[in-house]
């Protein structure tokens, strides 16, 4: 990928779904705009790059392994479509998740995330391993 192209929208969303393959949170948190809204549905809201940041390194962190996998990537504007594969290792088991997600870009930075999926497909694959109860 060229410099110029990681500014471009897709670029940008593209940089952020392989920083959470990699779990490098810096990464990831340097692509939120300040005043970022994250909405994952069907879970609460939220706004800000400090709650958003907290609740995304918070989950992350009980990923042993990461893998994001993009089908399908499109974009209007600053609005990105996804059509993704959300994969986490949480104690050797692995959660598949499918995952339709909107990114919108404002200064070069995710300013609103909304990932759509099934909440029922989530929690049919956990507790993982070890684990009691949906932690999330």
């Amino acid at each position: 990928m060229t410099h110029e192209s990681s500014t471009l929208p897709i670029g940008i969303v593209t940089a952020f779904c392989a920083a959470w393959g990699r779990l490098d949170m810096d990464a990831m948190a340097a692509l939120l705009h300040g005043e970022i809204d994250y909405h994952n549905i069907p879970m609460e809201p939220l706004s800000g790059k400090t709650a958003v940041e907290a609740y995304l390194r918070g989950a992350a962190a009980r990923f042993d392994a990461c893998a994001w996998e993009v089908h399908a990537i499109a974009a209007t504007g600053d609005r990105v479509l996804t059509e993704r594969v959300d994969r986490m290792c949480v104690e050797g088991k692995w959660i598949t998740l499918p995952i339709m997600g909107i990114f919108e870009i404002e200064d070069g930075l995710i300013r609103r995330w909304r990932d759509y999926f099934d909440l029922a497909s989530y929690r049919s694959q956990w507790p993982p391993v070890g684990r009691e109860g949906d932690e999330r």
